[in-house]
């Protein structure tokens, strides 16, 4: 039986009266649409759903009619509303039956077959995301003017009245100064249960307000950006549901460490060789393919970072981590991380690169990453030595951008290793969104700048 009869069977026999059709805009947001059971056909996995008017979405197409193709292997029953299932949707332009080019997810699959081309049979992408769950969020949307805006409170927080609060650290704490622990509970096994998505780990995140930290299992490319993009669906679903409010912005606290979205790769050109792994290498037992994985990434970097930290807020959330340009297998602080504390065991041997925050789309986010370290293996990028935190080495000629207008300056020196992956068209209309929002960043007013600089 195929995937698509698995959908209809369950459909059909478990009284689902309403399909959500979900599909994700160039900034990774999620849209949906609600179908009547009786609208979706066999024929639908294959010729598509008209059911939204996707120009809303995307903006005008000169690709032609755009329809949403559901794909099988994401059906999963929503716990909040039992008679409605979820399917994720690709974007399909209704005539050709091509894909639109605009799609984030059609870019992951397109990283897939440069990958397959280069004799790679899987990457496996595994996921660490950290969020905010607050108790209450009140924003002022009349007064706005006026200074910062929204109040944010927390049974954990240093300014509210709990005794529960911890102004150090939240790192690993446990119960009851980890009070949202059955919440995240929840949030991991609706994932595990409900939508198929394995949670590794849970835990407090380590700043101290309420942050909390979850590693997805490891994915295929395209399968990985669809269990970040439930993981976000999920968790806000289950605070509003108890009046609570749950952020993936990358720096709201401040003084915080802020949100981070880790991405940990893996590279398999069969079931029994990981070319990142090798067990004589001293050194992380990284290979020299995984060498030259790492050396792509910190080549393009500073273009990955308008991929990966996408938002102003997001170079305060950097700034904050300090991290030191280079990679490691030791050092807390490096950009590239080789974790080696399971030896000899090639399942275990991934990069993880840390300069990404929960504010990317997970599609574009990851597959470039991919496609940068692809481009270190085919040109035989070196990294340099390892930073190690007792010497400080580092690659003195570069750093990460300070700002989002920097990563989109980095663009225009350093688009091959992307081309042939972002299409034209999404790339355009992604360059200036980014250019939109730095633009709006300078128009706002923060609260440090008012008390700082008020008595100028």
């Amino acid at each position: 039986m195929s995937a698509i009869d698995d959908v209809m069977k369950y459909i059909a026999t478990n009284e689902i009266r309403w399909i959500d059709l979900q599909f994700f805009d160039i900034k990774g947001a999620m849209h949906r649409v609600s179908i009547s059971n009786r609208k979706l056909e066999e024929a639908s996995f294959g010729s598509g759903v008209s059911a939204a008017d996707l120009i809303e979405v995307y903006g005008s197409s000169d690709q032609g009619d755009l329809v949403l193709l559901p794909d099988p292997d994401t059906l999963a029953r929503l716990p909040w509303e039992p008679a409605t299932v979820r399917l994720i949707c690709d974007v399909l332009i209704a005539v050709k039956k091509e894909r639109f080019l605009k799609d984030p997810r059609y870019v992951a699959e397109r990283m897939e077959t440069n990958l397959t081309a280069a004799g790679i049979k899987t990457c496996l992408v595994g996921s660490e995301v950290d969020c905010y769950l607050f108790d209450t969020t009140t924003a002022d949307k009349i007064g706005s003017g006026r200074g910062s805006s929204v109040l944010m409170d927390s049974r954990e927080a240093k300014w509210g009245p709990s005794a529960i609060s911890n102004e150090k650290t939240g790192a690993y704490v446990a119960t009851p100064y980890d009070s949202m622990y059955s919440a995240r509970t929840q949030i991991s096994e609706t994932l595990e249960d409900s939508f198929g998505v394995l949670v590794d780990s849970h835990k407090h995140g380590k700043s101290p307000t309420a942050q909390q930290t979850f590693e997805l299992g490891a994915r295929s490319l395209k399968s990985a950006g669809d269990a970040v993009n439930t993981l976000k669906f999920i968790t806000k679903n289950l605070a509003t549901a108890v009046n609570a409010s749950a952020t993936f912005m990358p720096y709201p606290v401040e003084g915080e460490k802020g949100n981070t979205f880790s991405i940990a790769m893996s590279m398999w050109k069969s079931n029994e060789q990981n070319i990142l792994y090798d067990g004589k290498e001293s050194y992380g037992q990284l290979s020299q393919a995984g060498r030259y994985f790492v050396g792509g990434l910190l080549e393009h970097a500073q273009t990955l970072s308008l991929f990966t930290a996408p938002i102003p807020n997001s170079y305060r959330k950097l700034a904050m981590d300090n991290l030191t340009f280079g990679w490691s297998a030791s050092d807390p602080k490096a950009l590239i991380y080789v974790p080696s504390a399971k030896r000899n065991i090639k399942e275990s041997k991934r990069v993880v690169y840390r300069a990404c925050d929960p504010s990317a789309n997970p599609y574009l986010a990851q597959s470039l990453i991919a496609a940068a370290g692809l481009d270190g293996i085919k040109k035989k990028i070196e990294p340099g030595d390892p930073t190690e935190t007792d010497t400080k080495k580092k690659r003195v000629e570069k750093e990460l951008p300070s700002s989002l207008y920097e990563a989109i300056k980095s663009l225009e020196t350093d688009t091959a290793f992307i081309k042939g992956l972002v299409p034209s068209e999404l790339l355009g209309d992604y360059l200036d969104l980014k250019l939109k929002q730095h633009l709006d960043s300078l128009k706002g007013i923060t609260g440090l700048e008012l008390r700082k600089y008020f008595n100028v």
